[in-house]
């Protein structure tokens, strides 16, 4: 019985990726704009229906590569004793899973370069992506809370999520702009370093 569920998963994954890879061809093609669910279905030889059983939307199937990220990140923080995490400490959690993202997952990874650079040079996808953003901080500010012991109302634990979900930003823009094929590790290298840099910055003012 496990092994047919593991089938079903490993089947389900690949079809996203297979419907990542359309969206991001079309997008890069044709704009975010310029692309519909009709498209990136019959791209990749579905219908709509069979689309909307993986994706609620066009964006989300762009945007998909950021599940996994988070998916990773919220076992990991998890995994922690509820109110013992500093913002050390949570930088290490993301850095973690950006390191294995870039060993274990560097298709996962190829995908999130052509997302960000995509979101940079598409208004209308970098709105989505914005919003999707905003939503994925909130998820971030409970999970947060509980693994720093804050409540998920406190001005910190807020403040928390916040940097943590801007730190990333500015990270993946900074990592897209010089990405190098073979190099998927360099993510979690940029993103320590742009927590260095925020540190500097707080310290300095």
């Amino acid at each position: 019985m496990t092994d047919k569920v593991d089938l079903r998963e490993r089947r389900r994954l690949a079809t996203e990726s297979e419907i990542e890879d359309a969206a991001l061809d079309l997008f890069e093609r044709h704009g975010f704009e310029g692309t519909t669910v009709d498209g990136i279905a019959a791209r990749v030889g579905m219908s709509q229906r069979t689309f909307f059983r993986y994706f609620a939307t066009k964006e989300d199937a762009a945007l998909g590569p950021n599940r996994a990220f988070e998916a990773l990140l919220t076992a990991r923080l998890d995994g922690r004793v509820a109110g013992t995490s500093t913002l050390r400490d949570v930088e290490d959690a993301v850095a973690g899973v950006l390191g294995e993202l870039g060993s274990g997952r560097p298709d996962v990874v190829r995908r999130m370069v052509r997302v960000r650079r995509l979101v940079i040079k598409d208004e209308a996808l970098r709105g989505a992506a914005l919003r999707r953003e905003a939503e994925q901080c909130e998820r971030f500010l409970r999970l947060l809370a509980t693994a720093t012991g804050d409540e998920a109302a406190d001005p910190r634990a807020r403040l928390l999520a916040e940097t943590v979900s801007v730190t990333l930003r500015v990270a993946f823009d900074e990592w897209a702009a010089g990405y190098e094929p073979g190099r998927e590790s360099a993510l979690a290298e940029t993103y320590r370093a742009t927590c260095t840099s925020l540190r500097e910055l707080v310290a300095n003012h």
